[in-house]
């Protein structure tokens, strides 16, 4: 038996890893793989069987794994970035969720036939658009920044919300069941919810203040915070069924707009271990799928289906962004782009149940409708996301940019004169006072770990094609380069030697090298310091032709002047690289980027 769980348990976790990589090299939604794996593993093949392995335990520990993937989705939620994101997202937010709860209720209850019980959570649920489906899409469409942030911060708000409206909903029509009144419900639960939200506030700048005095060691930071979720979680659980997702949720919000120490490293352990989370419960949900019922699936239940995806999904989005200043073309795309994700899904396992438990039969059909829009939306979206986008020209024409890894001095004055050309520019660090510099000179930046998937998030990746990865840890620059080179192309990646590994060293890191290297082998990041503290400097030269004369002059290469790279007419940017022979050959009215002692002239 043990021997038998233990497989189960390594299976899950190498399904779940291959899932992942999978959906990182064909860049779509790892929610495709995990859906497909797990439906393979359990109802097909019967090797992966959730309640022989873990019993009474499976609805608990996915409960669990649900409220730290709905923490971790909470700590994105900026209410100062959201305040800027624009009059349309707010009115999705705050007029699209409720409007569109209301619409996916009545059409499960008139057209799938569900009971009002089950058919207003199911609609709360179905609200939510996951930004772990979304953003995979936003990337490979390349949208507009306008339509972009709109569908990017619905789907981070969505989740928290949409969680929320499930849960009071559940509890209303439970109590009903048991005969409790209208008003003594909305009193005693009212007081409750507010008390755990007042609660879960007061503990998060308990949690602040514990930090920031420097009461807890840097290496337990993490695990602190893991253990304050769970305990958080299965304390209100005690006083309302299920409350604990609303108070983790509220807490995760709260840490993510007060000023905590150590949040960004909070941040970066949360991703890992909610990563394994998903893959793990949507493998279990999966696998737990009871074929019947989905066979059962009714053909009221399959309209449904089409009807919220084409037709109260687009007309949601026609009420509320009617008067948000969007063209037309973008309200339409806004309609018909809404993927449904981890939470989704994830919440449909865990309310579903509970339904089931109350006495309501229809909460056994829940499961079934919530993946067949799971199914459905991410696949039909991500097909028609990009096509759709150009037909209706709202793709992104701007993306010639550059990200600059490492903050310095000199990239900052060469940030400074490509940004006089008209060329995007981005000062990305992790050290807030390197930044200064970059901040003083009016160049965009960007604080935090461009690795990070909270980068997807904050960072509108849309405007740039290239990266330049000059930080002085070597394997972090082709890490770098790695994750951005499948979407940019590995050809617009570049990095920089740092000059301070032994030559061996240097060597070896050549075998793992991921970047293009930069203008030159010599050019090493400790040699472009010296040379600028020396009075080299970046600056472009025109390629031109003299009067009369058909003779094309290119700003010559000497020991003063090193060719770093060249601006195109149309202003495509390409920085050279040790390999000639691959150089583009300078026409007239190109631009040449150089970097020259100034006094040599």
């Amino acid at each position: 038996m043990h021997d038998v769980v233990g497989f189960q348990i390594v299976l899950i976790a190498v399904v779940s890893l291959i899932a992942q990589w999978t959906a990182w090299r064909l860049h779509v939604p790892a929610i495709l793989f995990l859906l497909g794996f797990g439906f393979l593993l359990g109802p097909v093949t019967g090797l992966l069987q959730p309640e022989n392995m873990m019993g009474d335990l499976l609805q608990p520990a996915i409960s669990a794994a649900v409220a730290i993937i709905l923490f971790e989705g909470s700590l994105q939620l900026r209410f100062r970035e959201l305040r800027e994101a624009g009059k349309a997202v707010r009115r999705v937010i705050f007029i699209g969720a409720p409007l569109g709860w209301a619409l996916i209720a009545a059409g499960a209850h008139y057209i799938a036939g569900l009971q009002w019980a089950v058919a207003v959570p199911l609609g709360a649920m179905l609200v939510v658009t996951g930004p772990t489906v979304i953003m995979p899409m936003l990337r490979h469409a390349r949208l507009n920044p306008r339509i972009g942030a709109v569908l990017k911060w619905e789907g981070i708000v969505n989740d928290s919300l949409g969680v929320i409206l499930a849960i009071l909903s559940y509890e209303y029509f439970v109590g009903q069941a048991r005969g409790d009144a209208l008003d003594t419900f909305f009193i005693e639960h009212g007081v409750m919810v507010l008390g755990i939200a007042v609660g879960s506030m007061a503990m998060a700048f308990g949690i602040a203040r514990i930090f920031d005095r420097g009461w807890m060691p840097e290496y337990l930071k993490a695990p602190f915070i893991l253990s304050a979720v769970l305990g958080l979680f299965f304390l209100c659980n005690m006083i309302i069924h299920e409350s604990g997702l609303i108070a983790v949720t509220v807490l995760g919000m709260t840490l993510a707009n007060i000023q905590t120490s150590s949040i960004d490293d909070i941040r970066r352990f949360k991703e890992t271990i909610t990563l394994l989370l998903v893959s793990g419960v949507f493998l279990l949900l999966t696998a737990d799928l009871d074929v019947s019922v989905l066979a059962d699936m009714s053909w009221r239940g399959i309209l449904f289906v089409l009807i919220l995806l084409f037709v109260i999904r687009p007309a949601t989005m026609f009420l509320c962004l009617a008067r948000a200043n969007m063209t037309w073309r973008e309200v339409v795309l806004a309609g018909l782009i809404a993927p449904r994700g981890v939470v989704c899904a994830a919440m449909a396992g865990v309310i579903g149940p509970l339904l089931i438990d109350a006495g309501f039969e229809d909460g056994e059909k829940i499961l079934p409708i919530a993946f067949s829009v799971v199914v459905v939306s991410v696949i039909l979206h991500s097909l028609m996301i990009k096509p759709l986008a150009k037909r209706l020209q709202l793709t992104t024409t701007e993306s010639n940019g550059i990200i600059f890894v490492g903050s310095y001095p000199w990239s900052i004055q060469l940030a400074e004169i490509l940004k006089g050309r008209n060329v995007p520019v981005m000062m990305v660090d992790s050290n807030w006072n390197v930044l200064k510099k970059a901040r003083l000179a009016n160049l965009p930046t960007y604080y935090g770990d461009l690795l990070s998937e909270e980068t997807e998030f904050a960072l509108e990746m849309n405007k740039y094609n290239t990266i330049l990865a000059a930080t002085y840890n070597p394997p972090y620059n082709s890490l770098v380069c790695e994750k951005f080179g499948h979407e940019f192309g590995r050809e617009r990646m570049f990095q920089i030697s740092s000059g301070r590994q032994e030559q061996h060293e240097r060597r070896r890191m050549a075998d793992i090298h991921h970047g293009r290297q930069w203008v030159s082998e010599a050019l090493v990041l400790d040699k472009v310091w010296d040379d600028f503290r020396s009075g080299w400097k970046f600056r472009t030269m025109r390629v031109g032709k003299e009067a009369n004369d058909d003779k094309l002059i290119v700003p010559d290469e000497n020991e003063n002047r090193i060719h770093i790279g060249m601006i195109s007419k149309n202003g495509v940017v390409t920085f050279f690289t040790p390999d000639s022979n691959i150089r583009p050959v300078p026409k007239e009215g190109d631009v040449m980027i150089v970097f020259e002692k100034m006094d040599a002239e």
